[in-house]
């Protein structure tokens, strides 16, 4: 004999066809980005850790003062490595720094994107990335050092696949800094002004492990720091330009897959719920079929069907639009910020397991949870509508409010089981939308508090101390240390300035010649407070030091410790005289380009935040779009659950007289109290829950970014919120107008 549950699946995906749909559109979309995620971000991964063997990247470089003398070449060769010329000069096109390089055949070779290496000394292959954000074509023309360049190409250069111009950078700088490749005839042409006598090397043996690595790498630092002046040295794991990339590829994998898993568990309850709904306007069958000798397996295997078929099908469709359309999707967008060389689609068979299987266990295992109970029913209590487990409690007894507000309370309280799942919705979909509300204006303020807490105008940093007769120029001094805590193996950079204790530019109230003021980062990022020490070391010779800290000075642009210039040349064993640079509100002219190492203006204190926001824009609109829908969606399905369930009482009211808009007061206007109460109690829970989370991340960087909510943020998501249930408001009194007066008379018992 035909089982006759088969026969009603048909009946039960027809019945709730609307919300199948909206629930199989959501959970391809979902499913596709995370599996675009998985699958793209894999496949760069792989191909970034490829690339080390491909292009033969280095085990670390230094720069010299000057040109390597023969004798330091032959100590270090004997230490078992290769050594390889890496020179580089720097020009200035645009207001943007062209770091300059000869083609390289050996050791970090580039990887062409697009167009040609240079053939001619008039050609230039720049990075990629830094011609997309500035709009250069190929074809295009440059010049440099007073000579006009067409750029043949674009390419990727494996050890700057992160544009950073210096190492101790907070981040990288795709808008203002490139490197650029030319014929090594065209390379000899180009002034040596800016000549930085760059070497890289490879060690000879590769099996060398991290902390054989690591130990041969200070030993390479120490060697050299005693025979030549370093200006400076990056072994290949401190390396930005070559690691921030492939650690930020892949690196939120967790958080998609939990975020995928969340946005199951929500819609499997919301398949629970609505299901519940069902097995209440078919009790009467169901008891029937239990006192027919149906089990109560049976039912709830034939309740699970139409679930785990929807999502296994929106699991693979998902899956295909993955590799097919979202994977280059979330490709571009690492391509977006990382210079990154060609990558190969790869077969990721983990991606598919924890977006196809894992979520149907999710489905099953929560509608199991919560159908078995609802299924345990006695037969007997099926055919006479009781499906409470528990003996009926009196009615809860309400205050006297007007009748509306009663009814409405009755709705709220009859329905809570499925507001519950609404709330934990809404406050997931909330925290989402809070994330991507609040990034802009947290960038925007660090950008408002860089500005307003410049020291000066100008900040030059001397590479020999000259005298200068710019009006308004004070001499400081500055060197760069790193931090050295106990139990941490991670190490940030802080600038140590020495300023004079009466300085017009750095106001910190010194108290005496010992005092030290810290950022007020250092305190945030490190849970410091004044009285407390902080440990410092030297970065190449490991010597300590320990500052106690005096108090705060607002600097947000950097890391950074203040003290007098005295104490400063005393701790650091520098002359009387001595100083490294000028803060000057006016440009300084009169002091020759060869002995300045840097000049950092408004632009470079502020190219943090305009990275940033570059990097996040394309992202910001998905996530808000995302959140959003997911707020609609469980909005939208629930509140039609619930109209559904009361259908029989708004058919009776109807009876009764009312009209369509009173009906939906009492019934449309419960669900958008829940809804919107939900948002606003959702907002501080959000808010605990980012600043927790945001403290984690952002200790990962280098620098510090003070936690800040725009209280427009709080604004914008509960106008969301209100707009959003509008459109789900004017859809569900649809379904209002729709049901009939007869509906009462049809389920009169």
């Amino acid at each position: 004999m035909k089982n006759p549950l088969n026969k009603r699946l048909p009946r039960e995906l027809k019945g709730d066809i609307g919300k199948y749909i909206v629930i199989f559109i959501f959970l391809v979309a979902t499913i596709g980005v995370v599996s675009g995620f998985l699958v793209a971000g894999t496949s760069m991964k792989t191909a970034f850790d490829e690339s080390f063997d491909k292009n033969n990247i280095e085990d670390g470089n230094f720069v010299l003062e000057s040109k390597m003398t023969d004798d330091l070449k032959t100590k270090l060769e004997d230490e078992d490595l290769t050594l390889y010329d890496n020179f580089y000069k720097e020009e200035t096109y645009k207001s943007s720094t062209y770091r300059i390089y000869k083609m390289r055949n050996d050791v970090d070779k580039i990887e062409l994107f697009d167009g040609e290496f240079p053939k001619a000394d008039n050609e230039i292959a720049l990075d990629r990335l830094f011609s997309e954000n500035n709009d250069i074509k190929i074809g295009d023309k440059v010049t440099l050092d007073g000579k006009e360049y067409k750029v043949s190409g674009y390419v990727a250069f494996s050890d700057y696949t992160s544009l950073f111009k210096s190492n101790t950078d907070m981040m990288f700088d795709a808008q203002n800094f490139t490197v650029a490749t030319v014929t090594d005839n065209a390379f000899d042409k180009i002034s040596d002004k800016n000549l930085n006598y760059c070497y890289s090397y490879t060690f000879n043996d590769a099996s060398y492990s991290e902390q054989e690595k690591h130990d041969k790498n200070t030993d390479i630092k120490e060697l050299i720091a005693k025979n030549a002046e370093l200006k400076n040295f990056i072994a290949e794991p401190d390396n930005q330009a070559i690691h921030f990339s492939g650690d930020d590829i892949g690196s939120d994998t967790s958080m998609m897959i939990t975020l995928l898993y969340i946005v199951i568990a929500i819609m499997a309850f919301v398949f629970a719920v609505t299901t519940s709904n069902t097995i209440e306007k078919e009790s009467a069958v169901i008891g029937t079929l239990r006192a027919s000798g149906y089990t109560r397996g049976e039912l709830l295997r034939h309740y699970l069907v139409l679930p785990v078929i929807v999502t296994l099908i929106g699991a693979v469709l998902g899956n295909i639009l993955g590799y097919s359309v979202f994977k280059n999707v979330i490709a571009d967008i690492y391509y977006g910020s990382y210079s990154l060389g060609p990558y190969v689609t790869l077969w990721n068979a983990y991606a598919f397991f924890i977006t196809t299987v894992v979520p149907c266990i999710i489905m099953v295992l929560v509608n199991i949870f919560i159908l078995s109970k609802k299924l345990s029913l006695s037969p007997l209590k099926f055919l006479r509508h009781d499906l409470s487990k528990k003996e009926k409690k009196k009615v809860v007894k309400l205050p006297d409010f007007k009748f509306m507000t009663k009814f409405r309370l009755r709705v709220i309280f009859q329905n809570k089981s499925g507001y519950i799942v609404m709330f934990i919705g809404i406050l997931f979909s909330n925290f989402i939308l809070m994330f991507s509300l609040l990034l802009t204006p947290l960038v925007n303020n660090f950008k408002t508090e860089v500005i307003d807490n410049m020291i000066c105008n100008y900040q030059y940093v001397l590479k020999v101390p000259v005298e200068t007769d710019t009006k308004g120029a004070e001499k400081y001094a500055v060197t760069t240390l790193e931090t050295d805590f106990e139990n941490s193996d991670n190490s940030d950079e802080i600038t140590v300035y020495g300023v004079d204790k009466d300085s017009d530019y750095v106001k910190a109230g010194f108290v005496d010649r010992n005092s030290v003021f810290v950022s007020e980062g250092v305190l945030e990022k490190f849970g410091l407070k004044v009285g407390d020490n902080l440990d410092l070391k030297t970065k190449y010779d490991d010597k300590t030091y320990r500052l106690t800290i005096s108090g705060t000075y607002k600097y947000p642009a950097s890391l950074a410790v203040f003290t007098d210039i005295e104490n400063f040349r005393n701790e650091f064993e520098k002359s009387d005289d001595y100083f490294s640079g000028y803060f000057s509100n006016n440009e300084i002219t009169d002091i020759d380009d060869k002995y300045i190492a840097s000049k950092i203006t408004q632009k470079d204190l502020t190219v943090v935040s305009d990275q940033m926001t570059d990097s996040m824009g394309g992202m910001i609109p998905i996530i808000v779009v995302f959140s959003v829908v997911l707020y609609m969606l469980l909005v939208y399905l629930l509140s039609k659950v619930i109209i559904e369930k009361n259908a029989n009482s708004v058919s009776i009211v109807k009876i009764l007289g009312y009209q369509n808009g009173e009906i939906t007061r009492l019934y449309i206007m419960s669900t958008a109290i829940v809804a919107i109460l939900s948002v606003i109690i959702s907002l501080p829970i959000s808010y605990l829950f980012m600043k927790a989370i945001y403290s984690e991340i952002i200790r990962s960087f280098s620098g510090w970014l003070t936690f800040y909510i725009d209280p427009m943020v709080y604004v914008q998501m509960l106008v969301l919120g209100i707009l959003a249930y509008a459109v789900v408001g004017a859809l569900q009194f649809r379904k209002i107008k729709k049901i009939p007066m007869e509906e009462a008379l049809k389920n009169a018992e």
